[in-house]
């Protein structure tokens, strides 16, 4: 990964350390453009700009995140004499810190240049990748649990169909058997009115003959009565002869 990828990169702990970088460079030459001027802030500068060296390039403010900031104060303490070159270290150092403030603020992975002997931002992506394969896992336990779940309330609705399937079929025979009874029922009642339509003729027939027994009774009473009558007759005739 080149300069410009790492640019690219939005990363501000690159940026920190590439403003570290021009910081020691610029206390290095401003210190001695205004050496004479002031003396002390620019031996102080030369040792900030050594210790920046071993910080920076080799262990990228890795254990000394914060020392922009306290440099930047001592820079910008050096024009209390009075203006100088130094204020721009102050003001590199000044940024700097704030670029390792905003990737402490938003939880950037630290990284270093990789044209200092950094990893660049391999390091930052393979975090990033290692984080979204972790998501990713846990994403699909939790999609398996998921699954195993559905599974078995699929088995359990499958269960619950096979036995309402079967209560269906139970009762589809016993409705078929009740149909059956029916249709029996039906038969014998249409036997019986048949029967009964039978009976109703021969009762009907039984009554005719029973009247026309009682006319011929009636007529054979009157008939008997004639024959006694006359009988009767036939006595007293003989009797008076």
């Amino acid at each position: 990964m080149g300069a410009f990828d790492e640019i690219k990169s939005r990363n501000f702990s690159l940026y920190g350390q590439w403003l570290g970088i021009v910081s020691i460079i610029l206390l290095i030459v401003l210190g001695i453009v205004g050496f004479l001027n002031h003396v002390i802030f620019s031996i102080v500068g030369f040792v900030i700009a050594f210790i920046l060296v071993f910080v920076e390039v080799p262990l990228c403010l890795k254990f000394c995140p914060t020392s922009p900031k306290l440099f930047a104060v001592v820079m910008f303490l050096s024009n209390l004499k009075g203006t100088g070159p130094l204020i721009a270290t102050g003001v590199s150092l000044l940024l700097a810190a704030i670029c390792y403030g905003i990737a402490a603020f938003t939880g950037q992975a630290f990284a270093s240049s990789k044209l200092l002997g950094g990893t660049g931002v391999d390091n930052v992506k393979l975090n990033i990748l290692r984080e979204q394969a972790e998501s990713a896992t846990a994403a699909g336990d939790e999609y398996a649990s998921l699954i195993k779940q559905l599974e078995a309330e699929d088995i359990q609705k499958s269960h619950e169909i096979n036995s309402l399937q079967s209560k269906i079929k139970s009762l589809e025979d016993q409705l078929e058997k009740t149909e059956n009874k029916l249709q029996v029922i039906s038969l014998k009642s249409q036997e019986a009115d048949i029967k009964a339509e039978s009976l109703e003729k021969t009762v009907g027939e039984l009554e005719n003959q029973l009247e026309n027994a009682e006319s011929r009774y009636d007529e054979l009473q009157v008939l008997n009565k004639a024959i006694m009558e006359e009988m009767a007759e036939y006595e007293r005739q003989l009797e008076v002869a």
